[in-house]
């Protein structure tokens, strides 16, 4: 019997089998990710032409900086998927700036109409998530400190935020509040749409070698768990995205989540089989390299996500790259992919 999207999704979180993998995949939109209507459509045609079983909306990398004063010219990107900086939201890393936001915010009022311009228009039920990035991230990304994520090389020395944590230690704290804080008020209205949750990007703080563990718990932990229990509440979906190398899933058994999603095939990560003895009801997320989409390697990912599904057969899980694919990836890379999973059925 085929199931529906959200039967299959459901399925899967109550930890039984589905007829198949839930399966999905999300990209960046350069130069269409920013005005509601062009995101929303962006989203809704790569929806149509792919069919995935979860929606991600997948807005600008930057957009919450947005929020707290930077400005961005949306028709020139750098670095593939980020629009270049044209005026900072601070000079001096004043941390000051990070106020508590309510809705009526322009950036957050955009964001939030995207989702019903998609709920608007969608032609089946699809289960959809919006995407945030813990609080942290939003000050070191307008203070301009090293991105960290994937399996870029990473260095405490090159990133002012471990300075910061400590010779500010207050005012950090309150900064994060006040976002941790403008992020539910932000909830609230998406939640009023109709959206089933979040997809929550940890962003590759838990690393190992990278953020001791204590300030992972102070800086990161305590606002995402303010948070989420929050959606929570509200009955909300959360995926949560933790990046790259040495990422520590195990870190996230506690999480208030439904579903974990990490680089099994990083440094330091455990696959999605071995990682039933940690996570318990949070269901696994990933399975297949997402470095190798652009490179027109249709036929490695196939092969890929048939070994994955062969070796998750007994486990309910979700397939995805491990990552955001690249924007290049061609529709014969992803054909490849979102087909894994009929191929394992004979082509049902």
């Amino acid at each position: 019997m085929k199931f529906s999207k959200r039967k299959r999704l459901e399925c899967v979180l109550k930890g039984q089998l589905p007829d198949r993998p839930p399966i999905t995949a999300y990209r960046h939109f350069p130069k269409s990710e920013r005005k509601p209507t062009e995101l929303a459509k962006v989203m809704l045609d790569w929806q149509k032409k792919y069919d995935w079983d979860i929606m991600k909306i997948h807005p600008s990398a930057v957009y919450m900086q947005e929020v707290w004063g930077d400005v961005f010219d949306y028709n020139n990107y750098v670095q593939e998927i980020f629009p270049k900086k044209i005026s900072k939201a601070t000079n001096c890393d004043d941390l000051s700036i990070f106020e508590k936001k309510d809705m009526n915010n322009q950036t957050l009022k955009d964001h939030v109409e995207v989702i019903k311009i998609i709920k608007e228009n969608l032609t089946e039920d699809v289960p959809i998530v919006h995407t945030l990035f813990t609080p942290l991230t939003i000050i070191t990304n307008i203070f301009e400190c090293p991105f960290v994520r994937r399996h870029f090389h990473a260095e405490r020395k090159d990133n002012k935020i471990f300075d910061i944590i400590k010779n500010k230690e207050k005012e950090l704290e309150k900064a994060l509040e006040n976002i941790t804080d403008t992020y539910i008020n932000y909830w609230k209205d998406l939640k009023a749409t109709g959206i089933d949750g979040l997809f929550y990007a940890g962003i590759s703080w838990a690393r190992t070698g990278y953020m001791t563990e204590d300030e992972w718990r102070r800086y990161i932990k305590k606002y995402d768990l303010k948070f989420l229990k929050e959606v929570k509440k509200d009955g909300g979906l959360i995926i949560y995205h933790t990046c790259g190398i040495k990422s520590n899933p195990e870190r996230f058994c506690d999480y208030p989540i439904d579903i974990l999603h990490w680089d099994q095939g990083g440094e330091g990560n455990p696959p999605i089989k071995d990682s039933i003895r940690f996570l318990k009801k949070i269901v696994p997320m990933g399975g297949v390299n997402e470095m190798i989409f652009g490179t027109n390697s249709e036929n490695k990912i196939e092969e890929l996500a048939k070994e994955e599904i062969k070796n998750n057969k007994d486990i309910p899980y979700i397939l995805a790259p491990y990552c955001s694919v690249s924007i290049n990836t061609t529709n014969a890379e992803l054909m490849a992919f979102r087909n894994s999973v009929n191929l394992n059925l004979g082509g049902s």
